[in-house]
């Protein structure tokens, strides 16, 4: 905070006046859903992508999609929206999970949030609920080790990779596409038929060139410049890649 506010301070002078524009008001949770279940916006891909006319009627932003033989993804809605950066999740999203990891019981199950166990530490209310209680990353963790056949909880907002093991499940932590170095993550689940699987996290990241030509206005050349920007930014760090054992892995899980 404080050195944000020397920042915009200090370049004030710099700074100019950027016009409005309405399309850029930020979209309401409903809103959000209706957009994704427009008809004249499928584009590629699912319609709703996941969501279903339940979110809509329901408010709710939780989902499930199948993710290979016997394995189903589950999206869970972690974000405050009081608006503050950490999360949680409501008593009606942790009951919900518990009812899709029993009806997956015989097969696996891998979560994904936003937040990652130990950013999920605000139990403030959620405006549009303000009488069902939050419940933080240690209650989700307990969840998921309840139940055999959770085998991950991918999530982000840390921006670093890490990777914790819970005992019968993993927690993988992802670096972030908008900082330095950019990476993303392959997760593949292998059987390997001797009672074991094997989760893989393969890192990738842009193919782009290190060396930004500023004349060069193609995809490549946009996608250099910005990795430029992602390196220099104010307040830019260097560890968001993590360590060694949480980059490039594979997790073993009995079954």
């Amino acid at each position: 905070g404080g050195a944000l506010i020397s920042l915009l301070r200090r370049e004030k002078r710099r700074m100019r006046t950027v016009t409005a524009d309405p399309r850029r008001a930020p979209f309401t949770p409903l809103q959000y859903l209706t957009a994704h279940l427009d008809s004249a916006h499928t584009g590629a891909g699912p319609v709703g992508h996941g969501y279903t006319k339940d979110n809509l009627d329901q408010a709710t932003l939780d989902y499930t999609f199948p993710m290979g033989e016997n394995v189903t993804g589950v999206s869970l809605d972690t974000t405050d929206h009081g608006g503050h950066f950490t999360g949680s999740v409501g008593t009606g999203q942790l009951r919900w999970l518990e009812r899709i990891l029993k009806e997956h019981r015989d097969g696996y199950v891998v979560l994904f949030t936003h937040h990652n166990s130990w950013t999920m530490g605000n139990k403030r209310p959620d405006p549009a609920r303000p009488g069902e209680a939050r419940h933080d990353g240690n209650e989700v963790v307990a969840l998921l080790r309840e139940h055999r056949s959770a085998v991950a909880w991918i999530n982000g907002h840390s921006h670093r990779n890490v990777v914790l093991p819970h005992g019968s499940f993993w927690e993988i932590s992802t670096a972030s596409h908008i900082d330095f170095p950019q990476l993303a993550r392959v997760v593949e689940i292998a059987d390997n038929k001797d009672g074991t699987l094997s989760l893989f996290t393969t890192l990738i990241e842009s193919a782009a060139p290190r060396e930004t030509d500023f004349t060069d206005l193609s995809q490549s050349g946009l996608a250099s410049l910005y990795r430029e920007l992602a390196l220099n930014a104010p307040g830019s760090r260097q560890d968001l890649a993590g360590l060694k054992d949480a980059r490039n892995t594979e997790l073993l899980l009995r079954r």
